[in-house]
Protein backbone atom coordinates (compact mmCIF):
# COMPACT_ATOMS: atom_id res chain seq x y z
CA UNK A 1 0.00 0.00 0.00
CA UNK A 2 1.10 3.43 -0.99
CA UNK A 3 0.94 5.50 1.90
CA UNK A 4 1.90 8.79 -0.03
CA UNK A 5 4.80 9.55 2.10
CA UNK A 6 7.72 9.11 -0.43
CA UNK A 7 9.99 12.45 -0.40
CA UNK A 8 8.32 14.35 2.46
CA UNK A 9 10.51 14.99 5.46
CA UNK A 10 10.10 13.69 8.82
CA UNK A 11 11.52 15.35 12.13
CA UNK A 12 11.76 13.08 15.03
CA UNK A 13 12.94 14.12 18.61
CA UNK A 14 14.33 11.03 20.71
CA UNK A 15 15.06 9.25 17.71
CA UNK A 16 18.25 7.56 19.14
CA UNK A 17 16.45 4.58 20.23
CA UNK A 18 13.51 2.93 21.22
CA UNK A 19 10.15 4.69 19.93
CA UNK A 20 11.61 7.47 18.25
CA UNK A 21 14.04 5.15 16.48
CA UNK A 22 11.30 3.13 15.13
CA UNK A 23 9.24 5.76 14.30
CA UNK A 24 12.32 6.67 12.21
CA UNK A 25 12.75 3.68 10.56
CA UNK A 26 9.22 2.89 9.95
CA UNK A 27 8.70 6.41 8.33
CA UNK A 28 12.17 5.75 6.07
CA UNK A 29 10.23 2.74 4.74
CA UNK A 30 7.69 4.62 3.27
CA UNK A 31 10.34 6.92 1.10
CA UNK A 32 10.83 9.78 4.06
CA UNK A 33 13.96 11.74 4.90
CA UNK A 34 14.62 11.87 8.03
CA UNK A 35 15.93 14.58 10.91
CA UNK A 36 16.32 13.36 14.16
CA UNK A 37 17.41 14.46 17.44
CA UNK A 38 19.09 13.29 20.98
CA UNK A 39 21.43 14.15 23.63
CA UNK A 40 23.82 10.91 23.14
CA UNK A 41 26.30 11.62 19.92
CA UNK A 42 27.62 8.26 19.37
CA UNK A 43 23.99 6.27 19.62
CA UNK A 44 22.53 9.49 17.53
CA UNK A 45 25.38 8.16 14.89
CA UNK A 46 24.53 4.86 14.86
CA UNK A 47 20.47 4.93 14.28
CA UNK A 48 21.49 7.90 11.58
CA UNK A 49 23.11 4.94 9.76
CA UNK A 50 20.58 2.28 10.52
CA UNK A 51 17.53 4.97 9.03
CA UNK A 52 20.52 5.59 6.01
CA UNK A 53 20.36 2.10 5.04
CA UNK A 54 17.25 2.54 4.54
CA UNK A 55 18.27 4.66 1.08
CA UNK A 56 16.70 7.79 2.18
CA UNK A 57 18.58 10.92 3.45
CA UNK A 58 18.77 11.31 7.02
CA UNK A 59 19.95 14.04 9.62
CA UNK A 60 21.54 14.01 13.12
CA UNK A 61 21.71 16.71 15.59
CA UNK A 62 22.78 16.64 18.85
CA UNK A 63 20.62 18.26 20.78
CA UNK A 64 18.82 18.74 24.20
CA UNK A 65 15.15 19.49 23.97
CA UNK A 66 14.79 21.12 27.17
CA UNK A 67 16.68 23.95 25.63
CA UNK A 68 15.37 26.56 23.33
CA UNK A 69 18.14 27.42 21.31
CA UNK A 70 19.02 23.55 20.50
CA UNK A 71 15.65 22.99 19.38
CA UNK A 72 15.57 26.01 16.98
CA UNK A 73 19.21 24.99 16.06
CA UNK A 74 17.29 21.46 15.47
CA UNK A 75 14.49 22.88 13.16
CA UNK A 76 16.85 25.50 10.94
CA UNK A 77 19.53 22.56 10.40
CA UNK A 78 16.62 20.50 8.53
CA UNK A 79 15.32 23.33 6.96
CA UNK A 80 18.26 23.98 5.51
CA UNK A 81 19.61 20.54 4.75
CA UNK A 82 15.72 19.31 3.14
CA UNK A 83 13.97 23.04 2.22
CA UNK A 84 10.72 21.89 3.82
CA UNK A 85 9.12 20.01 6.61
CA UNK A 86 5.99 17.95 6.55
CA UNK A 87 5.77 15.88 9.84
CA UNK A 88 6.62 16.10 13.53
CA UNK A 89 6.87 13.56 15.90
CA UNK A 90 7.33 14.91 19.23
CA UNK A 91 8.82 11.75 20.90
CA UNK A 92 11.22 12.30 23.48
CA UNK A 93 10.48 11.05 27.13
CA UNK A 94 11.25 10.03 30.20
CA UNK A 95 10.25 8.28 33.62
CA UNK A 96 10.70 6.63 36.94
CA UNK A 97 8.38 5.27 39.58
CA UNK A 98 7.87 7.87 41.98
CA UNK A 99 6.79 8.42 45.52
CA UNK A 100 3.77 11.03 45.48
CA UNK A 101 4.70 12.78 48.17
CA UNK A 102 8.60 12.83 47.76
CA UNK A 103 9.20 13.44 44.09
CA UNK A 104 11.46 16.56 44.17
CA UNK A 105 10.31 19.61 42.03
CA UNK A 106 13.06 20.33 40.49
CA UNK A 107 12.62 16.74 38.61
CA UNK A 108 8.99 17.04 37.76
CA UNK A 109 9.89 20.94 36.48
CA UNK A 110 12.90 19.24 34.14
CA UNK A 111 10.30 16.55 32.59
CA UNK A 112 8.32 19.29 31.77
CA UNK A 113 10.58 21.01 29.56
CA UNK A 114 11.32 17.76 27.97
CA UNK A 115 8.17 16.39 27.80
CA UNK A 116 5.41 19.29 27.06
CA UNK A 117 7.27 22.64 26.35
CA UNK A 118 10.08 21.01 24.87
CA UNK A 119 6.73 19.51 21.78
CA UNK A 120 4.64 22.95 22.20
CA UNK A 121 7.81 24.67 21.22
CA UNK A 122 9.06 22.68 18.34
CA UNK A 123 5.04 22.73 16.88
CA UNK A 124 5.51 26.50 17.09
CA UNK A 125 8.84 26.05 15.14
CA UNK A 126 7.45 24.19 12.44
CA UNK A 127 4.01 25.69 11.75
CA UNK A 128 5.10 28.10 10.22
CA UNK A 129 6.94 25.71 7.71
CA UNK A 130 3.88 23.94 7.42
CA UNK A 131 1.91 26.41 6.45
CA UNK A 132 3.75 27.76 3.79
CA UNK A 133 3.57 24.34 2.24
CA UNK A 134 -0.13 24.02 2.45
CA UNK A 135 -0.61 21.46 5.28
CA UNK A 136 1.30 18.94 7.49
CA UNK A 137 1.25 16.65 10.30
CA UNK A 138 2.54 17.14 13.90
CA UNK A 139 2.08 13.54 16.03
CA UNK A 140 2.94 13.80 20.04
CA UNK A 141 3.93 10.36 21.86
CA UNK A 142 1.85 10.38 24.74
CA UNK A 143 0.91 7.70 26.92
CA UNK A 144 -2.26 5.90 28.27
CA UNK A 145 -0.79 7.15 31.65
CA UNK A 146 -2.27 10.16 30.65
CA UNK A 147 -5.56 8.93 30.71
CA UNK A 148 -5.48 6.67 33.80
CA UNK A 149 -3.14 6.51 36.76
CA UNK A 150 0.43 4.75 36.04
CA UNK A 151 1.42 5.63 39.98
CA UNK A 152 4.30 7.98 37.99
CA UNK A 153 2.82 11.70 39.32
CA UNK A 154 5.09 14.09 37.10
CA UNK A 155 4.86 11.27 33.80
CA UNK A 156 0.90 10.93 34.17
CA UNK A 157 0.34 14.49 34.56
CA UNK A 158 2.37 15.67 31.75
CA UNK A 159 0.75 13.13 29.25
CA UNK A 160 -2.60 13.91 29.89
CA UNK A 161 -1.48 17.75 29.61
CA UNK A 162 -0.02 16.57 26.33
CA UNK A 163 -3.26 14.89 24.90
CA UNK A 164 -4.97 18.31 25.83
CA UNK A 165 -1.92 20.51 23.92
CA UNK A 166 -2.81 17.46 21.13
CA UNK A 167 -6.69 18.65 20.85
CA UNK A 168 -6.29 22.14 21.29
CA UNK A 169 -3.49 22.47 18.47
CA UNK A 170 -5.75 20.03 16.54
CA UNK A 171 -8.62 22.97 16.59
CA UNK A 172 -5.96 25.70 16.10
CA UNK A 173 -4.72 24.62 13.01
CA UNK A 174 -7.80 22.53 11.32
CA UNK A 175 -7.73 25.14 8.76
CA UNK A 176 -4.37 25.00 7.48
CA UNK A 177 -4.49 21.75 6.83
CA UNK A 178 -2.03 20.81 9.82
CA UNK A 179 -3.27 17.40 10.64
CA UNK A 180 -2.39 17.01 15.27
CA UNK A 181 -2.96 13.89 17.25
CA UNK A 182 -1.23 12.19 19.52
CA UNK A 183 -0.55 8.03 20.42
CA UNK A 184 -0.78 6.54 23.59
CA UNK A 185 1.16 3.91 23.77
CA UNK A 186 1.02 1.34 26.94
CA UNK A 187 4.04 -0.46 27.97
CA UNK A 188 6.69 -1.05 25.22
CA UNK A 189 10.10 -2.96 25.51
CA UNK A 190 12.18 -0.10 25.20
CA UNK A 191 15.11 1.39 27.43
CA UNK A 192 12.74 3.05 29.52
CA UNK A 193 11.49 -0.30 31.11
CA UNK A 194 14.66 -2.09 30.09
CA UNK A 195 17.69 -0.39 30.54
CA UNK A 196 20.00 -0.48 33.50
CA UNK A 197 18.16 1.38 36.84
CA UNK A 198 14.87 2.22 34.64
CA UNK A 199 11.58 1.21 35.47
CA UNK A 200 12.05 -2.92 35.04
CA UNK A 201 14.67 -2.82 37.66
CA UNK A 202 12.57 -0.42 40.15
CA UNK A 203 9.63 -2.21 39.68
CA UNK A 204 11.46 -5.36 40.07
CA UNK A 205 13.57 -3.82 43.62
CA UNK A 206 9.80 -3.38 44.42
CA UNK A 207 8.49 -6.70 44.50
CA UNK A 208 11.95 -8.56 45.15
CA UNK A 209 12.44 -9.84 42.04
CA UNK A 210 14.48 -9.34 38.78
CA UNK A 211 13.67 -6.81 35.46
CA UNK A 212 12.41 -9.36 33.69
CA UNK A 213 10.26 -11.17 35.66
CA UNK A 214 8.95 -7.67 36.94
CA UNK A 215 8.40 -7.19 33.54
CA UNK A 216 6.45 -10.30 32.77
CA UNK A 217 4.11 -9.86 36.09
CA UNK A 218 3.00 -6.87 35.07
CA UNK A 219 2.37 -8.03 31.86
CA UNK A 220 0.45 -10.75 33.10
CA UNK A 221 -1.27 -8.67 35.89
CA UNK A 222 -2.45 -5.42 34.04
CA UNK A 223 -2.67 -6.02 29.80
CA UNK A 224 -5.29 -7.99 28.55
CA UNK A 225 -2.75 -9.49 25.83
CA UNK A 226 -0.48 -10.81 27.99
CA UNK A 227 2.73 -8.97 27.09
CA UNK A 228 4.50 -5.60 26.24
CA UNK A 229 4.22 -4.14 22.72
CA UNK A 230 7.06 -3.44 20.92
CA UNK A 231 8.25 0.30 19.50
CA UNK A 232 7.19 -0.85 15.78
CA UNK A 233 3.84 -1.45 16.63
CA UNK A 234 3.66 1.99 17.70
CA UNK A 235 5.64 3.41 14.81
CA UNK A 236 3.55 1.59 12.88
CA UNK A 237 0.90 3.85 14.30
CA UNK A 238 2.68 7.05 13.84
CA UNK A 239 3.57 6.22 10.20
CA UNK A 240 -0.20 5.68 9.82
CA UNK A 241 -1.07 9.17 10.98
CA UNK A 242 1.47 10.65 9.31
CA UNK A 243 0.04 9.75 6.11
CA UNK A 244 -2.63 10.01 3.16
CA UNK A 245 -4.78 7.67 4.45
CA UNK A 246 -5.21 9.43 7.47
CA UNK A 247 -6.44 12.72 6.07
CA UNK A 248 -10.03 13.28 8.42
CA UNK A 249 -8.06 12.27 11.75
CA UNK A 250 -7.11 15.16 13.55
CA UNK A 251 -7.20 15.85 17.17
CA UNK A 252 -7.38 11.90 18.49
CA UNK A 253 -5.40 10.36 20.94
CA UNK A 254 -5.33 6.68 19.86
CA UNK A 255 -4.20 3.99 22.63
CA UNK A 256 -2.10 1.51 21.47
CA UNK A 257 -2.37 -0.54 24.60
CA UNK A 258 -2.83 -4.29 24.48
CA UNK A 259 -6.05 -2.98 25.75
CA UNK A 260 -4.82 -1.84 28.74
CA UNK A 261 -7.37 1.20 28.35
CA UNK A 262 -10.66 0.27 30.13
CA UNK A 263 -13.09 3.50 29.45
CA UNK A 264 -14.41 4.62 26.35
CA UNK A 265 -11.89 7.68 25.04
Amino acid sequence: MDLGLKGKVALITGGSRGIGKACALSLADEGCNIAICARGKEELDEAAKEIAAKGVEVLAVEADVTKKADLKNFVAKAVEKFGRIDILVNNAGTGRLSDLMQLPEEEFRWNMELMLFAPIQLSKEVVPYMRAQGGGRIINISSIFGKQPGGLLDYDVIKAGVIMFTKDLANYLAKDQILVNAVCPGPIRTPLWEGPGQLGDQLGGMLGMSSQEAITWYAQQNIPLGRYGYPHEIADVVTFLASEKASFITGQAINVDGGMVKTCT
